[in-house]
């Protein structure tokens, strides 16, 4: 969200993604994503705050009405970006060779793999996790988003806002 007037960095609709995700309902499911550290305001605040934050920033965007807002549900996800530093990538290979060793260990997500994954690489790591765990498959998790340079690129042109990879 590209606005002066709102706290909120990403809001989704996850019935953009599963149209069945809410068995047929016309109903949706909005995650409104918050970031900050756990030493701000917001990340102290108690959920109720929380929640009456993310419905007022809701209403400003013109989304949905406040009639429309059935429930909330806070989840706080600690530190789920990777802080990257100086030559991390090297530092990270003796970890990944050691944990390589584990039988029947996958590293998913962004914790896990330590590298910039995007929701889509997150939840493919999952699924392929589940098929090595539940199949007896054998994918290699580590290559999974294998371009660590990986960022979204845009511009604003004429027409508006192209983005590219």
């Amino acid at each position: 969200m590209h606005s002066k007037d709102l706290n909120v960095g990403r809001i989704t609709n996850f019935s953009n993604w599963n149209s069945k995700i809410n068995n047929s309902s016309k109903n949706t499911i909005l995650c409104m994503e918050f970031w900050c550290y756990n030493k701000d305001v917001i990340w102290k605040n108690n959920d109720k705050d929380i929640s009456s934050l993310a419905i007022n920033e809701l209403i400003k965007t013109n989304l949905v009405s406040s009639k429309s807002i059935i429930d909330t549900k806070v989840l706080k996800i600690p530190k789920c970006y990777p802080v990257y530093f100086k030559n991390y990538k090297k530092n990270l290979r003796p970890v990944i060779k050691y944990l390589k060793t584990i039988k029947r260990l996958d590293v998913i997500g962004r914790y896990g793999s330590y590298k910039y994954n995007n929701q889509d690489h997150s939840i493919l790591m999952g699924i392929l996790a589940a098929e090595n765990l539940t199949l007896k498959k054998n994918h290699d998790l580590w290559s999974v988003n294998t371009d660590y340079d990986y960022q979204e690129k845009s511009e604003i042109t004429k027409t508006g806002l192209k983005i590219s990879s």
